[in-house]
């Protein structure tokens, strides 16, 4: 190899204007001590390199000399015996020029017979490219280079033959079933198309099409290459959900990134590279503290680690045949060969990571559409069972009216019949307590339709009271008070408390917390209080009762729930009452309880 095998001297060109001639003459006093492959990154200048082959190279036959790399624009090599006056030998070759060649393959190589002279050659390579100037060279044994060139040809039929499947894949899956992260995948996949130019195959395969395809190729992929990894393993550790300013970034710069292209035709690829990696390095290093963030934010479980690791190991990657591209560390062709595999197991590791979250979002989808199914399902029967409760309640009516008739007349019967008068008592309190709860019944019922109709007329709030406290027994303990601001209720006119109501609605709905305020207190006076508050009527019903624990403030107004201080009822009272308020768009809540008693109030 040039450099490790056989030192040469080198000389800088700026401005191309060098003969072969003056530059063998420049190189005369140059010492050849150069060891390491040339690699002087993107520079618009033209590189002289001189060394010789001594006759020992050659043992009598013929050597083919391998040049490269195939993105290079130009490269000539001349020779000629050492110590001669002759002109020089001229073989021509590079990107350019298709990669012309002595031998049918993809990188240019060129047959250079055996010296006949003891001395050997002495040899002069101009390399001039508008690429990162690089430049390999190997001297091969013909029956070696066939075992190598054989071995290689192989493992990159394999390696094209498997990407070529696996992008059929995962363009198939971005089809099918979308996503970011998949349609990421199947645009990764025109960078293997980068890959074969880099390797030489373009021109190699297709060297009837006369243009320099690869030439261009290599230079626009280049540029997306980049964006496109970068877009990949975003989505790969899911950087939009765990941090979407990193991700906004990220992709802002990746399409800036893509206009560079237009600097192509103008010559200026290797500014628009310049430019790219400015922006390509700050953006790889909030993409590699992404990645530790993640793993962070997931305690690095196994997975994640996993899921992390490979997007990393192609971003270092890239990040070292970078650097070695811009001549900022010593070219090695391993940094080159380790991205290549890093981006085919990085393919195909995101495309099974890509199929396995879309199957758990099928399966969320279908447990949630199960949830669904079994949500209508609770609703229907939610729905039939109101519709059910509102039959029966509906059908109480009838005997409970006939119930209280019947017991009316009783009484009326046997009024002198003191004995019977508990007995007749203790009917009408359970006949009332029946009526009350059909009533509740009916009324969430109503209220749970869909079609809830409302029939709003102007009332006067004080007469819908007293006929909802006719229908609640108060006990000889008990004092109903009505007041309007605080003040005796006969002081202000009928309009102070009005209000545009269902009245049947209503009735039940103040009847169920004056009832709630008559079983819940052992006595004493029930407040009830008309008052304007913020432009909205506020119906008060203050009791003396034992008060309401703070934990059970909101449960009250659930539907079949009672406070811990109760073990009567059926739990619909508050519950009724509230959402009949609310159907008249108002409100109702409780506004203070203590061991003196409990204040609801209406906001109508």
């Amino acid at each position: 190899m040039l450099g490790p095998d056989i030192p040469y001297s080198v000389i800088k060109d700026t401005h191309s204007r060098l003969t072969v001639e003056q530059a063998a003459q420049a190189l005369e006093s140059t010492p050849a001590t150069e060891t390491t492959t040339l690699s002087q990154g993107y520079v618009p200048d033209t590189f002289w390199l001189k060394f010789e082959l001594p006759p020992a190279l050659f043992d009598g036959q013929a050597r083919w000399l391998e040049l490269g790399p195939n993105f290079i624009d130009d490269i000539r090599l001349y020779y000629r015996p050492k110590g001669s006056t002759q002109s020089w030998t001229l073989k021509q070759t590079g990107d350019l020029r298709l990669g012309q060649s002595d031998i049918d393959y993809r990188n240019p190589v060129f047959i250079v017979p055996p010296p006949e002279h003891q001395n050997g050659y002495e040899a002069i390579i101009r390399v001039q490219s508008s690429s990162t100037t690089i430049l390999q060279a190997t001297l091969w044994q013909p029956d070696k280079f066939l075992n190598h060139a054989t071995a290689t040809t192989s493992f990159w039929s394999f390696y094209f033959g498997l990407v070529t499947i696996s992008s059929i894949l995962a363009i198939i899956l971005a089809v099918v079933l979308g996503g970011r992260l998949l349609w990421s995948v199947a645009a990764f996949s025109v960078t293997y198309v980068f890959v074969a130019s880099i390797q030489g195959y373009i021109n190699w395969l297709m060297p009837s099409l006369g243009v320099p395809l690869q030439h261009y190729l290599t230079s626009a992929l280049t540029l997306t290459s980049y964006v496109l990894l970068l877009w990949l393993c975003v989505e790969t550790v899911d950087m939009k959900r765990h941090l979407p300013w990193a991700y906004r970034i990220t992709m802002t710069i990746g399409a800036i990134t893509l206009l560079l292209m237009v600097l192509i035709p103008l010559d200026l690829y290797g500014l628009a590279v310049k430019i790219q990696a400015l922006f390509y390095l700050p953006t790889s290093l909030i993409f590699i503290g992404s990645v530790f963030y993640v793993w962070h934010l997931d305690r690095y479980r196994p997975s994640t680690l996993l899921l992390g690791l490979s997007p990393l190991t192609c971003i270092t990657g890239s990040l070292l045949g970078l650097f070695s591209a811009f001549g900022w560390i010593p070219f090695k062709t391993e940094i080159y060969v380790i991205w290549q595999y890093a981006l085919l197991v990085n393919m195909l590791l995101v495309m099974s990571i890509a199929v396995y979250r879309v199957r758990e979002k099928k399966l969320e989808e279908l447990e949630k559409h199960q949830l669904a199914s079994e949500l209508k399902a609770e609703r229907d029967a939610s729905f039939h069972q109101r519709q059910f409760m509102g039959m029966v309640s509906h059908e109480f009516r009838t005997p409970l009216a006939v119930i209280s008739g019947s017991l009316e007349n009783l009484r009326y019967l046997e009024s002198d019949n003191q004995d019977r008068t508990p007995r007749y008592n203790k009917i009408q309190r359970a006949t009332d307590r029946l009526v009350q709860l059909t009533d509740n019944c009916l009324a969430d019922a109503r209220l749970a339709a869909d079609n809830l109709y409302l029939d709003p007329q102007p009332a006067n709030l004080f007469e819908v009271i007293e006929s909802a406290a006719a229908l609640v027994e108060l006990t000889d303990t008990h004092k109903l008070i009505l007041s309007t601001e605080g003040q005796p209720s006969d002081q202000f006119p009928d309009s102070q408390c009005t209000a545009i109501i269902d009245t049947a609605l209503m009735r039940i709905a103040f009847s169920n917390v004056i009832d709630n305020a008559v079983k819940h207190s052992a006595g004493g006076t029930i407040q009830v209080d008309c008052s304007r508050r913020d432009g909205r009527i506020a119906v008060s019903i203050c009791d003396q009762g034992p008060g309401i624990d703070e934990e059970n403030a909101e449960q009250i107004f659930e539907r079949y729930r009672r406070g811990t201080h109760s073990n009567r009822g059926a739990g619909l009272g508050l519950y009724v009452a509230r959402q009949i308020a609310r159907a008249h768009e108002g409100d109702l809540k409780l506004l203070s309880s203590s061991s003196e008693g409990s204040c609801f109030a209406f906001f109508l």
